[in-house]
């Protein structure tokens, strides 16, 4: 099996799972990002810019609620989305610098991995950032087991709390800010359509 054939088969997936992805815009933004991936590594010199366009070709954007994702964003950081983005790299960069990883995808999804790092603006607010890395990264490992160990020992660091999502800023320890995805989103199907129609143009 290539790594192209396993990233489309990655995108059918989130179809089938996404209520697992946090948010539809963070699910939607998880597989733009899978996406990218796959063109550049199909055409040297691809850009995000070029994946966006593409998108929008489908009609992204396709996640709506702009109202509740604020909501659940307001509980995360309020006023401090610097310190939320800051926080995510932070720990994802703790993870990724000892993960065991599998060559033949690494080979693909690193330099991305590490672009996003670096210029973590790339992929939006910092719960997309923190979802999109943690999807990245998670279809890289070697070891599932061991990469979920480590990204709970880097949320108990951060959060003090291994459930809590990196984005959330409070104090450390368990708070209602870390429960962040009981919003009433009413535009998933949207995004699993949308991801759909991905997917066919990127098997054309």
């Amino acid at each position: 099996m290539s790594v192209e054939h396993d990233i489309v088969e990655r995108l059918r997936g989130m179809t089938k799972t996404a209520r697992m992805w946090g948010s539809p815009e963070e699910l939607e933004c998880v597989a733009m990002h899978f996406t990218h991936v796959l063109l550049s590594g199909r055409t040297p010199g691809w850009k995000l810019e070029q994946t966006f366009e593409q998108w929008k070709l489908l009609g992204a954007p396709f996640a709506s609620d702009a109202d509740e994702h604020a909501a659940m964003r307001s509980k995360m950081w309020g006023a401090d989305e610097a310190q939320a983005r800051a926080q995510v790299v932070q720990g994802y960069v703790v993870v990724w610098a000892g993960l065991a990883r599998r060559a033949e995808r690494e080979a693909l999804f690193g330099p991305w991995i590490e672009a996003l790092i670096d210029g973590p603006g790339l992929a939006g607010t910092p719960d997309r950032l923190n979802m999109t890395l943690f999807a990245l990264m998670g279809f890289v490992a070697s070891d599932a087991q061991a990469y979920v160990q480590a990204l709970n020992m880097e949320r108990h660091r951060i959060g003090g709390h291994e459930l809590r999502p990196f984005p959330v800023v409070a104090p450390l320890g368990p708070s209602e800010a870390g429960v962040t995805y009981t919003r009433n989103f009413t535009s998933w199907q949207r995004v699993i359509d949308g991801i759909v129609s991905a997917v066919e143009l990127t098997s054309r």
